[in-house]
């Protein structure tokens, strides 16, 4: 389904120029025996509202990705003064995860040994809340604090690195589908192999981010990439080859793709939600479609590292965060798919008819699969070198 935004919400995107998934690319941190690839994503900054530690009304301290909490500023953000209002609870809320890899870089060790970081509730991106889990950094939640969790979307309830989401609850979701400008392509685009019709040579871009371009392949193979095979991911790396080959792509790149798609030197791209949303403030004719095959799906994951302080306090925050209530402002404002169920009854009808925000119930969104050590390897190696230009 292809569509366009409100131009009421393409105001408040224009305002969001850094997109949270900007700069993502791959690698091979070990991590507690599972293989972790790097997220380097730029822009880091930091504010709080106020000291944490202790236990029960003392304060927590929490490290988010920046772009995550209205306005990105702790001292203004309606969900934290709400929380703080409710509870006593004071946060020290600090924007300051600028990756995966640094993240574990810097905390890594501290962790494995079982000492605190300083904070109690930690965001990080599937594949990397898998490896902290499987390695035993973090801690359960209490479900008597946090009821609410009840509340996430089906979809992200139960997946396979952590069944029931006993230690880990989606904070932000998004989304990777294409973008294209209709003029140039001659009409609607549904289906995702459009990235590998010959018609469209040199001018479509790819993502170098593993999960997302060779995901999407795969649905335009018909296969699953979130149970997908690892002969599946490499049949689909080899598609990706013989297109490149072929001169198929103009670039394989980053979050640069957004250059040349505003100037539509590129008619077809492989593209991130948050992306779109803000280039069409600009460039009302492109359009944003989840394939007909679906799309891919991406999670930063809020848990409670060990050595936390105040994992009470954590839960309780992530309790708030699940109301419905609080977490429709909240999604509106930072223009990501809420991952709480109820959450679009108590957004504005301009949000509501946001696909970046609420898409649509189909065609579906996939997360890819969390692979062990040895097929990330693998398949991220033929990868890189399938998509060298």
């Amino acid at each position: 389904m292809s569509n366009s935004i409100d131009p009421e919400i393409l105001e408040a995107m224009a305002q969001h120029r850094t997109s949270r998934r900007r700069f993502l690319g791959m690698g091979g941190l070990a991590l507690g025996g599972l293989a972790v690839g790097p997220t380097l994503l730029a822009a880091c900054s930091s504010g709080s509202s106020s000291s944490g530690g202790g236990s029960n009304n003392a304060g927590i301290t929490v490290l988010n990705w920046p772009l995550y909490i209205e306005g990105d500023e702790p001292s203004t953000s309606a969900t934290l003064k709400g929380f703080t209002s409710s509870t006593g609870i004071k946060v020290d809320y600090r924007n300051s995860i600028d990756g995966n890899e640094s993240f574990n870089t810097k905390y890594q060790a501290t962790l494995e040994k079982g000492d605190g970081i300083g904070a109690d509730l930690i965001v990080l991106t599937s594949w990397n809340a898998a490896a902290y889990i499987g390695a035993g950094l973090v801690q359960p939640f209490d479900s008597a604090t946090f009821p609410n969790k009840k509340n996430v979307i089906s979809r992200l309830a139960n997946p396979s690195w952590d069944p029931g989401r006993a230690k880990s609850i989606p904070w932000a979701v998004g989304q990777t589908g294409l973008a294209y400008w209709p003029d140039k392509v001659g009409g609607k685009i549904t289906d995702v192999n459009a990235i590998f019709d010959p018609k469209f040579k040199g001018k479509v871009t790819i993502l170098d981010e593993m999960r997302d371009t060779v995901g999407l392949t795969m649905l335009g193979m018909g296969t699953n990439p979130t149970t997908g095979t690892t002969t599946q991911m490499l049949a689909a790396v080899d598609k990706i080859e013989k297109a490149r080959d072929a001169g198929q792509f103009k670039k394989v790149t980053g979050n640069s793709y957004t250059e040349d798609l505003a100037l539509g030197d590129t008619w077809i791209a492989v593209a991130w939600s948050g992306d779109v949303a803000q280039l069409q403030a600009d460039n009302p004719g492109l359009e944003w479609v989840i394939p007909s095959q679906g799309g891919m799906l991406w999670v930063d994951n809020a848990m409670i590292p060990v050595g936390a302080k105040n994992p009470e306090g954590a839960n309780k925050l992530l309790n708030y965060v699940y109301d419905p209530a609080v977490a429709g402002p909240l999604y509106e404002s930072i223009l990501y798919i809420p991952p709480v169920t109820g959450a679009e009854k108590y957004m504005t009808a301009t949000a509501q008819a946001s696909p970046f925000i609420v898409p649509p119930a189909t065609p579906p969104l996939y997360e890819f699969d969390v692979i062990s050590p040895d097929v990330a390897e693998e398949v991220e190696r033929a990868f890189v070198a399938a998509t060298e230009q």
